[in-house]
């Protein structure tokens, strides 16, 4: 048969018009004496199930060119009353009629996907039904193609369909004329006559979609795998378009409505997909696109207004998905699909140009977060160019912070650092993605940057994804950035560089650490024990207990030695003052940290308590402190 929009209500001569009536009676007429199940889910138990007479399908088919413009006319109707009249018309003619209306399919089909989500559900149902005994009926070579046409095209464009649905006029051959030019004069309803203007936006684009979205579901409703397989590529090509339901950059309210309605239509119906065709549509080149569908959904940032509803529902399909090939896991799907498609996303450096709300980004970060780390662990040299170009000082503090809060998770996530590429690059991620973040600059922002910056520090230290010869090449430029994170004004922050210095210290070795950075490191951790949090104060008696362990000591200066007398007195005096604090738990830490220090030099220690001694509210812990020294001099010391 010839396709839909040749041979729709084109004004032929009555003899052409009669001639391909007869021939879609005969059609309709063996169709109807054919007829069995299975029948889709909306038709059975009903009417519809059962085989049409063979002599009333071929009548109806015979007049069809001239029942179906009144009835799609009246299905835009502004009365429901009317619109479920024309519903149940049409739901018997194409009962009747079969496989004869596929001549017909342009303007029934661009009807029918603007009633489809009716909000009358007595319309929406009867429409649901139309569409099913159109897919049962008709040939998936002949229909789908016009829907996927429909499904790709952009705003403002693909009206034909909808613009004839809106202008449908006459009865007759001749109305049909009027039909295809949008003429005739009807109560159209407003949704309708926008189309007709072209004046179409963005968010009545995605909402359109929506439709053919829902119509294409019905329509294939009842189709099995071996009939879905032909089309499966092109299925999922249309809607795995980077741009099918996912905003390119943020959207308002009323777009972000049309947006997130349209992501649950397409999540249903690559559910529908993926319960019909099984692992055809779930595995290959098909189960590539298919993933990438459902990853772009996954990574739509919502908003109180929205939800996560259509996110859950994409995650929900990615499990069916991987249930569908052999039983499989979500893990497995992610570590079969994640590379190709990070190569695709990330091709020709396009994350150069990412901005905080770039769709691809938002991917991204979803990819890295749902893949789990094992699994990004393999895939390190893909995901760490994207990370050191968004984490550039240059950017917006947003994209930084979304971007450290992202490597933070992959951090701690479990089998992440087990790459042996970190052996590489993990000096080069703390060199060029992490430093240059922890920079002072003014602002919350900016503060909050360092924050991240330096949890990233920490975690990356604490896993050993660093050597410390590696560590030592960068300290020159750490470790000023570490000590001004000690005076930094978050809180937290302050307590993490304290972290940071006791891991790093004990990764250089004493070998590493240098008299120049002994001198710049202990008044800033001693000063630190006067900090506003208390949390602070114990905090600092770590790294102090950490830069112990890395004495190389002389009682005076020389090249080989990092520590000498000088710095010792100035060191214990300034723990000696806090060992007196009122708060027990801060006296039991700088006792720690004192307990540590008295081996070094145990002379020189003794007369330094018990110069305090007798000035402290009480002498027990210098006491004990003298009694621990003696035992370093083989005497009493007291």
């Amino acid at each position: 048969m010839a396709a839909a929009d040749a041979a729709t209500f084109d004004g032929a001569p009555p003899e052409a018009a009669d001639a391909r009536g007869e021939e879609a009676a005969r059609v309709a007429a063996a169709a109807a004496a054919a007829a069995a199940p299975p029948f889709p889910p909306e038709l059975a138990e009903t009417t519809f199930a059962a085989a049409p007479p063979a002599g009333a399908a071929g009548l109806v088919a015979c007049e069809l060119h001239r029942l179906l413009p009144p009835a799609l006319k009246e299905l835009s109707d502004w009365t429901a009353k009317a619109r479920i009249r024309a519903a149940d018309t049409l739901a018997g003619t194409l009962w009747l009629v079969g496989p004869a209306a596929t001549d017909h399919l342009g303007p029934l089909l661009a009807a029918l996907s603007k009633t489809v989500e009716d909000s009358d559900e007595g319309v929406a149902r009867q429409v649901r039904r139309c569409a099913q005994l159109v897919g049962r009926s008709c040939d998936l070579a002949v229909y789908v193609p016009l829907v996927l046409d429909q499904l790709r095209a952009p705003s403002g464009a693909a009206l034909v369909g909808s613009a004839a649905t809106a202008g449908c006029g006459g009865n007759s051959a001749g109305g049909g004329a009027d039909f295809l030019r949008g003429g005739g004069h009807s109560r159209m309803r407003p949704a309708a006559v926008t189309v007709l203007e072209g004046a179409e936006t963005d968010a009545g684009a995605i909402g359109r979609r929506a439709g053919w979205l829902s119509l294409l579901g019905e329509l294939l409703a009842g189709a099995t795998a071996e009939q879905l397989r032909p089309h499966l590529s092109a299925l999922l090509a249309t809607v795995a378009r980077p741009v099918f339901c996912v905003p390119g950059r943020a959207s308002d309210d009323d777009a972000g409505a049309s947006f997130a309605a349209t992501q649950l239509r397409l999540c249903s119906f690559l559910g529908q997909l993926i319960s019909s065709a099984g692992a055809a549509c779930a595995s290959g080149d098909n189960g590539l696109l298919l993933y990438s569908a459902l990853m772009r959904v996954a990574s739509v940032p919502s908003s109180a207004q929205h939800g996560f509803a259509s996110q859950r529902r994409a995650i929900e399909c990615l499990s069916a998905m991987a249930a569908a090939v052999d039983g499989g896991s979500a893990e497995a799907l992610h570590a079969v699909f994640l590379p190709p498609l990070l190569a695709q996303i990330t091709a020709g450096e396009t994350y150069k140009s990412w901005k905080v709300d770039s769709a691809e980004w938002h991917l991204f970060q979803a990819l890295c977060r749902q893949a789990g780390g094992a699994t990004c662990a393999r895939v390190l040299l893909l995901l760490l160019p994207p990370l050191a170009a968004v984490l550039s000082p240059k950017e917006e503090p947003t994209l930084r912070l979304t971007a450290l809060s992202l490597l933070d998770s992959l951090l701690s996530a479990e089998g992440f650092l087990a790459a042996p590429e970190w052996a590489e690059m993990g000096e080069h991620v703390l060199a060029a993605m992490l430093l240059p973040n922890a920079v002072w600059r003014a602002g919350k922002p900016a503060e909050h940057v360092r924050l991240a910056s330096y949890s990233c520090v920490q975690k990356l230290l604490s896993a050993d994804a660093i050597s410390g010869e590696q560590l030592g090449a960068h300290m020159g430029g750490a470790l000023p950035l570490l000590v001004a994170g000690l005076d930094d004004d978050n809180v937290e922050s302050r307590r993490i560089a304290c972290v940071i210095l006791a891991t790093a210290l004990r990764r250089l070795g004493p070998s590493r650490v240098s008299h120049e950075q002994m001198r710049q490191l202990y008044p800033e951790l001693t000063k630190r024990l006067d900090d506003a949090s208390d949390g602070v104060r114990v905090a600092a008696c770590v790294p102090l207990v950490a830069m112990l362990e890395q004495v190389r000591y002389s009682a005076s200066w020389s090249e080989a030695h990092n520590f000498d007398r000088t710095n010792f007195g100035y060191f214990v005096n300034g723990l000696l003052v806090h060992l007196d604090d009122p708060d027990p738990e801060i006296q039991a830490a700088v006792a720690e940290v004192l307990e540590r220090a008295a081996p070094i030099d145990p002379p020189e220690f003794c007369s330094l308590v018990r110069a305090v001694r007798g000035r402290h509210r009480s002498s027990k812990l210098c006491d004990a402190l003298l009694e621990n020294a003696g035992g370093h001099t083989g005497g009493t010391l007291v």
